[in-house]
């Protein structure tokens, strides 16, 4: 059966033609005359016959019927013309219903092995190609899925596969052939989110996995990319795209046991700090920290002299003894309050 959403595709292309095509799937040739559905085995693909009143040209892939009045002019070329434009909508894999069923069943994990080669030779599925999976998530949706609202935005390549994974999530399997590094998907996902808001009002979640060779690692990846997010929506919330090679420390420090993290964020965050580290510093601290420890450049984005920025530092510096200018102290104190985000209520000051 020929994929419903390149069937949509390829109505609504023909539909700018200035004569009426009509498209027919095989599977559905029983509404056609008895005399087509009796010439059909014979006729050749790729090459317009006219039938009665009509021109028809059988299209193998995808499996449709073309037609158009016979009695327009250059209905023959106009048929030709209109192959073409449906095969150029159409993927070098040729993706059936079923084809993306086996591609949602291994980003899940439920195939593997001979099942799994036997399905991609049975559906043509390339089975070695550098790949990675990114996770679109929408939770305000309204009464339309987030596919729906995806599908005819996202720009994709020849071998680029997006699937349907359930009301508010979906998966793009992204060709990585071309792609050099992860910052280029990091803005593919931004142009993406734009266009979802100029054109829908939506906003979404994004998560990026890492590259795989194979077919059967692709779950791998996919799992990856909704950690990316999880991990991502912690520690750094203001954010919306989250790439999981670039959250090596936020994922350590996920790892760490509840009761360890509580530990170590208690040696610097207690009841004898608590009006040191009041909004105002953790925010002049925060600020320093994106900025790279440079105090001209966090004097200036603060609004405050530099002279004041210093002192707040020698503040922390006399109470702490530790030297935030100091990158090694610096990344002491960045772990140790990142810890508070790993562990919740349990981690509140003592």
């Amino acid at each position: 059966m020929t994929d419903k959403h390149l069937l949509e595709q390829m109505e609504a292309t023909l539909k700018r033609l200035s004569v009426p095509v009509e498209v027919t799937e095989y599977e559905a040739a029983e509404s056609l005359p008895e005399e087509v559905r009796d010439s059909l085995r014979d006729m050749t693909e790729g090459l317009p016959q006219e039938i009665g009143d009509t021109c028809y040209m059988p299209v193998r892939q995808p499996a449709v019927i073309l037609s158009c009045a016979a009695q327009q002019p250059g209905a023959r070329e106009l048929l030709l013309l209109a192959g073409a434009l449906i095969a150029s909508l159409a993927t070098g894999e040729h993706l059936t219903e079923n084809s993306f069923d086996v591609y949602r069943r291994v980003l899940r994990g439920e195939l593997m092995g001979a099942e799994l080669e036997a399905l991609c030779h049975e559906h043509q599925l390339p089975q070695s190609l550098e790949r990675c999976v990114m996770v679109f998530h929408m939770v305000q949706t309204g009464e339309e899925r987030a596919y729906d609202l995806l599908r005819d935005i996202t720009p994709m390549q020849e071998r680029d596969v997006l699937i349907d994974m359930d009301r508010h999530t979906v998966a793009l399997i992204k060709d990585m052939t071309e792609t050099e590094s992860p910052d280029e998907l990091v803005q593919y996902a931004q142009a993406l989110q734009e266009t979802l808001m100029s054109e829908t009002a939506h906003q979404m979640t994004v998560g990026i996995g890492r590259s795989r060779h194979t077919i059967d690692e692709l779950g791998e990846s996919y799992a990856e990319a909704k950690r990316a997010i999880e991990v991502g929506r912690i520690f750094q919330p203001e954010e919306s795209i989250y790439a999981f090679s670039r959250l090596i420390l936020e994922r350590f420090l996920m790892e760490l046991p509840q009761d360890i993290s509580a530990y170590y964020h208690g040696l610097l965050f207690n009841r004898k700090t608590a009006r040191l580290f009041n909004e105002e510093m953790l925010y002049t601290i925060d600020m320093f920290f994106k900025k790279d420890l440079n105090l001209s450049d966090t004097a200036r984005q603060l609004y405050i002299h530099r002279n004041t920025l210093v002192y707040r530092l020698d503040k922390v510096q006399r109470q702490t003894g530790l030297d935030l200018r100091s990158f090694e102290d610096a990344v002491t104190f960045k772990i140790l309050m990142e810890l508070k985000k790993c562990g919740g209520d349990k981690l509140s000051r003592k």
